[in-house]
């Protein structure tokens, strides 16, 4: 163990808690801990370090983003530091800190980080009792956003388990083929659409199936929750450490369906590297972002920007990830003063009905600012600072709206290949019409027809048994936009 380099990311640690770290003493540090290649402890308690609010406000501010990431991407594929490592780090830093809300009604109960991890280990526990030999399972997940729902995809990103995030947008033809391609061998079904959707074609499929809830619901032979976690008991070999060090950052981890309105849906392939490194590169976009930080989140976690975003984006930053109960906007509107976020992120509807919400009360050409902002602050507990507006054209009037009374609406641009976002309008730099810039790492070019083509290592390396031969040339994705 290079005690030097250790000795070194600790006093650096203490820097950034103080305030009085500098981006040469970075860029001197992490250029060490290549040539010097440390054990994956001291390379890993680095990655930790850089996933630091103030390490990534200091490297942004120095104009070092690219360099940074790029060599924050050689130690993560290095160091092999996945997303359970992930966790597990978080867990050790933040403790008893709130990583989840969980909304009912007006209760609010909430899970820390290291309870998460506990949970997450005994969820690993238990999915590897499904185990057979030579026959890894691959899971499917059809359910709305709930917590046991989070805990299995948590789990299975961090033991190396393939998970298959269902759309439950789905129509059932596409349910099947989605089941019979990805060849899912253990289903886990959630909410009153997801066991509508499985009741509709279970008679089709012999695949096992765990009941999230609603149990007495679900069709034909189906295991409950707690008797899924039980079977952790029954496990023989299941060493947590041993177990995260198993885990391949380039195989295929994870596959998520887009959901066509005709043609069969396609299957977009995540590796454990496209995850990790699309997490450090929106930590440098966002530099503002951080541990004290709340999210609101009513976004699919069947989609990018959900599970991706907000959730493993949370994680990663040390903030609060709160479980909206419903996607309805009467709903939102119970759920923001209960939680105060300081982060929602939305299709641009809710942003307009919030704006027609306040148009209601006031009279925004005539009203002073101040009592437009209280009035919002109001509505949306008081704390909110930044917003995205995702999926959709939203009037530029709208953004400038909200970004001249304390809100930072920003603009972005992204597809489920590249892991979610792939441009957004930087924060305090908002430009009409414009979708902003490219994200830290993310490389683009126009090809001689028009058309937008993307590298980058957190663009998706194919669809799953599909041939790609003319969306993927000479390492470029082009998007058809």
């Amino acid at each position: 163990m290079d005690t030097g380099l250790q000795t070194r990311i600790n006093e650096s640690i203490s820097q950034a808690n103080k305030g009085t770290l500098t981006a040469d003493a970075l860029i001197r540090l992490v250029n060490d801990c290549i040539d010097q290649s440390p054990d994956r402890d001291i390379v890993h308690q680095f990655l930790d370090l850089a996933h630091f609010q103030e390490v990534a406000k200091i490297i942004s501010a120095a104009g070092l983003t690219e360099d940074w990431l790029e060599r924050i991407i050689q130690l993560i594929d290095h160091s092999q530091f996945h997303v359970g490592y992930m966790i597990e780090q978080r867990a050790q830093r933040y403790g008893e800190k709130t990583v989840f809300n969980m909304i009912h009604g007006d209760d609010l109960t909430t899970l820390s980080y290291q309870e998460l991890w506990s949970k997450i280990q005994m969820t690993g526990k238990a999915l590897s009792v499904l185990e057979k030999p030579e026959e890894p399972p691959v899971i499917g997940l059809l359910t709305h956003n709930q917590l046991n729902g989070a805990l299995v995809d948590l789990a299975c990103l961090s033991f190396g388990v393939r998970v298959i995030p269902i759309p439950l947008n789905s129509t059932s033809e596409h349910l099947s083929f989605i089941l019979k391609q990805s060849e899912i061998s253990h289903l886990f079904v959630g909410g009153k659409t997801g066991v509508r959707l499985w009741n509709e074609i279970q008679q089709n499929h012999d695949i096992s199936v765990i009941a999230l809830n609603d149990l007495d619901l679900i069709q034909g032979k189906a295991l409950d929750w707690e008797s899924f976690i039980e079977n952790r008991d029954r496990t023989l070999n299941f060493d947590v450490d041993q177990r995260l060090s198993y885990v391949s950052m380039d195989r295929t981890q994870s596959i998520m369906y887009t959901s066509g309105s005709t043609a069969n849906p396609k299957g977009i392939t995540f590796n454990q590297m496209n995850m990790m490194s699309k997490r450090f590169a929106r930590s440098l976009a966002l530099p503002e972002f951080g541990p004290d930080d709340t999210f609101l989140c009513y976004l699919p976690l069947f989609h990018t920007f959900g599970r991706y975003f907000e959730l493993l984006g949370s994680i990663f930053w040390g903030a609060t990830y709160t479980f909206a109960e419903s996607p309805a906007f009467n709903s939102l509107l119970k759920d923001f003063p209960m939680v105060k976020p300081s982060i929602f992120i939305s299709i641009p509807k809710r942003w307009v009905q919030l704006y027609d919400m306040l148009e209601e009360q006031l009279d925004l050409v005539a009203a002073e600012s101040e009592l437009i902002q209280s009035n919002l602050k109001e509505i949306t507990g008081g704390k909110l600072k930044w917003g995205l507006s995702a999926a959709g054209y939203l009037d530029p009037d709208i953004f400038k709206f909200y970004q001249s009374h304390g809100i930072n609406v920003l603009s972005g641009y992204g597809m489920t290949e590249a892991t979610g976002g792939i441009t957004m309008t930087p924060p305090n730099e908002y430009i009409l019409d414009s979708v902003g810039t490219a994200l830290p790492g993310m490389k683009l070019k126009i090809a001689d027809d028009g058309e937008l083509c993307l590298k980058g290592a957190y663009v998706t390396e194919g669809y799953y048994k599909e041939e790609d031969g003319d969306v993927f040339v000479d390492g470029w994705f082009h998007t058809g936009d």
